[in-house]
C-alpha cells in the first residue's frame, strides 16, 4: 500500500499529515520532485540521483556568480545583476525570509527565461531545465557529483535513465514511475493517489489485481470529469472514490448515476488540520504582508479605534505603513521573527487577508489552525479554502465587514457559528473519521 502524489504540493501535505495525526502508516511516493520533499516522501529522481545527505539548503549570498555581478533580495526573492542588466531572477524554498534557494531563473537578452537551475534541500545543483519561447523543453537531473542521470524531454515525454548499472529509455514519465514503484518492491496491492492526471496512468501500468482510491481534492465542477468518468466506464484498478470537497459529497446524488459502472463505492474524507486552541474573542486584528499596499486599512482602522491592529511584516517596512504604528490602536512589526509571529497567532482573534502582493509565513492557514476568524476582499484572498464564502467581501463592502467583526467580537454564539463555518468549508475532518475510512477502505490494513 502506497500514496501516489503527482508533486508534493499543498493538498498532498495535508493527506499526508492526516494520515500522521491519525496514525496511520504509509509509504508516500511524488512523482516530481523539486528538490525540497521531506524525508518521508521519496521520489524516483531522489532515489536515482542519490540526492540524500547532510547538508544545508543553499543560501542565497553563496551562489556562485561571476565578479562584479551583485545579487539584490528581499524575503520575498531575489535578483541577479551585471551592472544595471537584470541575468536572473531567485525563487525561495518559503517565504519566511530564510532565503534558502530553490531555483534560478536564468534570463535571455529580451527577459525571457533560457534555463532554470534547480537546487535541492542539500544546497546541490540537482536539475537544469532548458526553455524555448518561454516554455520548458528539456530536464536534465544530477547526482551529488554532477553526473547526468536523468534526461526527460518534456515535450515529447520521454525519459531517459542512466545509473545503477541502468540503461533505459521510458516513452512517457508513468512509465518511468511505474518501473521505478516496481523496482523498489513496494506493496501495490492498493495504492491512494489524489490526481486524476500522471497517477492515474502509472496505476494503468501496474499489474493488475489491485484495489486503488482515487481522494479527490479538486473542485468537480457542474459535470464529472473526463477522467473520472473514465474510471466509471473501463475496467481499472481503482475501485473507490474518496471525496475530500464536503460540498461535492454533498452533489455526488446529481452528478454520478446511481449505477458506478467499475467504481464500487463513494466515500467522504476531507483533511485533519491541527487546531492547538480555540477562538477567545481577543479583540485583536493580525494582517500579515511583504506589501504596504494593504486594501482599506485607514477605514477600518478608523471604524474600529477599539480594536488592537497588529501589522507584521518578515522584511523593512516603508515609511506608509510604519507611519501607521503612530496610531493608538495600531503596532506595527517590521523584520518579525517566527516567535513572535507565532506569539501574534496566539493572542489575535481575527485575521484580515487584505494585503496586496504574496504571503508571508503560510499566514492565512496559520490563522485558520488556530481558529482565527478569516475575513478579506475577493480580490486579496491568497488561500480562499481556508476563507468562509460569507467572510469574502468586495472592495466596496468596508462596512460590511467592520459589522461583521464588531458583531462576532460581541456575540460568541455568532463567533462560534462562523469558526464552525470556516472549517466545513476547508474540510475539517478528525482523527476517527481517517481511522473509520480508512480502515473501511483497506480492510482494516491500515488502521
Amino acid at each position: 500500500m502506497i500514496n501516489l502524489f503527482e508533486k508534493y504540493d499543498g493538498s498532498s501535505r495535508d493527506f499526508l499529515f492526516s494520515q500522521k495525526t491519525a496514525k496511520i502508516k504509509i509509504p508516500s511516493v511524488a512523482m516530481i520532485d523539486d528538490g525540497f520533499l521531506p524525508d518521508d516522501v521519496d521520489s524516483p529522481f531522489k532515489y536515482f540521483c542519490n540526492l540524500n545527505d547532510h547538508h544545508d539548503p543553499l543560501y542565497f549570498d553563496q551562489l556562485k556568480i561571476p565578479y562584479y555581478w551583485r545579487i539584490l533580495s528581499t524575503g520575498a526573492g531575489g535578483r541577479i545583476f551585471d551592472l544595471d542588466h537584470l541575468k536572473a531572477r531567485i525563487v525561495y524554498s518559503a517565504t519566511n525570509n530564510s532565503r534558502f534557494v530553490k531555483e534560478v531563473h536564468w534570463l535571455d537578452d529580451v527577459g525571457l527565461t533560457s534555463w532554470v537551475d534547480h537546487y535541492n534541500n542539500h544546497g546541490h545543483l540537482f536539475a537544469k531545465t532548458y526553455y524555448e519561447s518561454n516554455q520548458p523543453t528539456y530536464r536534465k537531473y544530477f547526482d551529488n557529483h554532477g553526473k547526468v542521470v536523468i534526461e526527460w524531454n518534456i515535450e515529447a515525454d520521454d525519459i531517459f535513465l542512466d545509473t545503477k548499472g541502468i540503461h533505459r529509455h521510458f516513452t512517457s514519465l508513468p512509465k518511468f514511475v511505474a518501473f521505478y514503484l516496481q523496482l523498489r518492491k513496494y506493496n501495490l496491492d492498493h495504492v491512494f493517489y489524489n490526481s486524476l492526471s500522471y497517477p492515474l496512468w502509472v496505476i494503468d501500468e501496474l499489474p493488475a489485481g489491485g484495489s486503488d482510491t482515487l481522494f479527490w481534492n479538486e473542485d468537480t465542477g457542474t459535470e464529472i470529469p473526463g477522467n473520472m468518468r473514465y474510471l466509471l466506464d473501463t475496467k481499472t484498478r481503482t475501485k473507490h472514490i474518496v471525496f475530500q470537497r464536503h460540498r461535492d459529497w454533498i452533489r455526488r446524488r446529481e452528478l454520478f448515476p446511481e449505477n458506478l459502472g467499475n467504481v464500487t463505492d463513494l466515500h467522504y474524507l476531507g483533511m485533519i488540520y491541527p487546531h492547538p486552541r480555540g477562538n477567545k474573542l481577543q479583540p485583536r486584528i493580525l494582517i500579515m504582508t511583504n506589501s504596504d499596499q494593504i486594501d482599506h486599512l485607514n477605514e477600518l482602522v478608523q471604524a474600529m479605534p477599539n480594536i488592537q491592529f497588529e501589522i507584521a511584516a518578515v522584511t523593512e517596512m516603508s515609511g506608509k505603513l510604519l507611519a501607521f504604528g503612530e496610531r493608538d490602536n495600531v503596532n506595527v512589526y517590521p523584520n518579525v521573527s517566527r516567535k513572535r509571529a507565532l506569539k501574534l497567532l496566539q493572542d489575535c482573534d481575527i485575521y484580515l487577508d487584505i494585503n496586496q502582493g504574496s504571503e508571508i509565513l503560510d499566514s492565512v492557514r496559520a490563522a485558520f489552525e488556530q481558529n482565527m476568524l478569516i475575513l478579506g476582499f475577493k480580490d486579496t484572498l491568497h488561500e480562499p479554502q481556508f476563507v468562509a464564502p460569507q467572510n469574502i467581501f468586495e472592495q466596496g463592502q468596508v462596512r460590511e465587514m467592520t459589522q461583521t467583526i464588531l458583531t462576532a467580537l460581541l456575540k460568541p454564539a455568532l463567533m462560534k457559528k462562523l469558526v464552525d463555518t470556516q472549517r466545513e468549508h476547508a474540510n475539517d475532518s478528525t482523527v476517527e473519521q481517517y481511522k473509520k475510512v480508512i480502515g473501511e477502505l483497506t480492510n482494516g490494513k491500515a488502521r
